[in-house]
Parts: C-alpha cells; sequence; structure tokens
C-alpha cells in the first residue's frame, strides 16, 4: 500500500509544489511507483509544470464522487512522464470547498477516495493549497507522512506554526496518527543573514514540536523555475545544479526517516 505523503504550508510561494515535482521525478527515477495528486487549484500549479492536461477529470472530480471506486478514481489518473502519473487539478476543484463543507466525514473524503488506488503506488504525493481549506484537512487527514515546505522568511515560518497547530487538530478529531516526518528548507539562500536566523528559527520550532528539519537547506537556483518551463524534472532538465543535488538529497533524508534507505 502507498505511504501518503502530505506536502502543506500555509504560506505561498514557499517552493511547495517544485518540492513535490522533485520528490516525484526522484522516486520515479529510483524505481518507486508514484501518485501526484494536485489538490491547488492556483494558476501555475503543480499540474501545469508537468504538463498534466487540465482539460481532464481530475481532483475535483475524484473528491466530488459519492462513491469512489478504482475505476472511476483510475479515470482521474494521467501519465506524467518522468514526474510518475498524476491527479490534476481540474475545473471543478475551485468549488469543491464549498460543496463538501455539507458532507458527513468531510475531512476523509480524500482517503477514501485514494484507498481505491492505493495498492497501485508506492507514494501518492499530495501537493495542498496555501490556505486552511477543506482540501487541505483531506490532505492532512489521509496522509501518512507530512512535510512542511517554508523558505526562511517570516510569513513562511508563521505558515509552519499554523500547519503544526492544525496537525495536532486533525489527529485529536479523526484519531489518525500522522507522522510529522520534518520541515523542508527550500529556495535557500545562505548569502543573508536573515536567512540564516530564520533557519534557526525553524530549527528550534520543529524541535519543540518532536520534528526536525529535514535533511540540507535547497539552495536558491533559477534551474528550478527554468525546468519548470521546459516541464522538466530538473534531474533532468539540470542534473549537475546545486538546487537538483539538494532536492536529491532531501529524499534520501526521507526515504531513510521512513526506513527505506
Amino acid at each position: 500500500m502507498a505511504r501518503i505523503v502530505a506536502f502543506s504550508n500555509q504560506k505561498g510561494g514557499v517552493a511547495k509544489s517544485t518540492t513535490v515535482e522533485a520528490f516525484a521525478a526522484e522516486l520515479t527515477a529510483r524505481g518507486f511507483r508514484v501518485l501526484m495528486v494536485d489538490m491547488d487549484a492556483q494558476p501555475g500549479n503543480l499540474s501545469l509544470h508537468v504538463g498534466a492536461d487540465k482539460e481532464r477529470r481530475g481532483s475535483g472530480d475524484m473528491l466530488l464522487q459519492a462513491k469512489p471506486t478504482e475505476e472511476n478514481v483510475s479515470d482521474c489518473i494521467q501519465d506524467a512522464g518522468d514526474f510518475g502519473d498524476i491527479v490534476a487539478a481540474d475545473e471543478r476543484l475551485d468549488t469543491v470547498d464549498d460543496r463538501l463543507n455539507s458532507r458527513v466525514g468531510r475531512e476523509r473524503i480524500l482517503d477514501r477516495a485514494l484507498a481505491a488506488i492505493q495498492g497501485r503506488y508506492d507514494f501518492i504525493l499530495v501537493d495542498t493549497p496555501p490556505s486552511l481549506q477543506v482540501r487541505t484537512l483531506n490532505a492532512l487527514a489521509a496522509a501518512d507522512d507530512v512535510i512542511i515546505p517554508t523558505r526562511a522568511d517570516l510569513s513562511s515560518v508563521a505558515g509552519v506554526s499554523s500547519v503544526l497547530d492544525v496537525l495536532d487538530d486533525i489527529m485529536t478529531v479523526t484519531s489518525h496518527d500522522i507522522d510529522l516526518v520534518g520541515i523542508a528548507l527550500a529556495d535557500w539562500d545562505p548569502r543573508l543573514s536573515l536567512a540564516k536566523e530564520l533557519g534557526a528559527v525553524v530549527e528550534r520550532l520543529a524541535e519543540d514540536r518532536g520534528a526536525r528539519v529535514l535533511g540540507r537547506p535547497v539552495r536558491h537556483a533559477t534551474a528550478a523555475a527554468q525546468a519548470q518551463r521546459h516541464g522538466e524534472p530538473l534531474r533532468v532538465f539540470a542534473p549537475s545544479s546545486t538546487v537538483h543535488e539538494d532536492y536529491r538529497e532531501l529524499v534520501s533524508a526521507y526515504l531513510a526517516e521512513i526506513g527505506l534507505q
């Protein structure tokens, strides 16, 4: 059965989708079967970066199914090449939160849908919206592991604290044991003194909540944005770049954390 990994921060612009893409491509290259689930309806999101067809049935349709089955969930999955497979953000995703609010057990809808196809994958990586919506709650409630990508700036660090608070609430309400694997520092510029200071703040915050900063900081590099514009994984577009090297190390740190490396 696949491990479900939610990537979440209550602040946008923290390299969350970039981190999901890098994880998907690296895990796929290492021989794992990977499915990405894009729950973020923002323009310029994960689905766009990996070349998915957003006109097809996707995550919005999957969440609105009354009785998810392997067949109708499979209809929402697309091949994403070097990134594995994806359930893309479709046109219905923007309306999902309002329509799910009245559903009984609204926090477990994604969990039930993914259960139908969970045996086909080793990892299911869920990219969440940068706000506390029903979709975010669903992703966290379904997750076995949570990774919180963040930049070393004040608003991003505040978003980390918000996710940690929400995780505590979800585990209390659902009796679901979620492993906070760690916080991933991304888009890191070691030349900035503020980045170093806030990096230390993130370290203390993680330690206080029984977590840690995962791997080493992912250094800032234009190669990440260039790879997205070309629709290619970093490991293909810029295999010798520092940002690819750092993401490869981050994936290795995650696998070691869960006992697979």
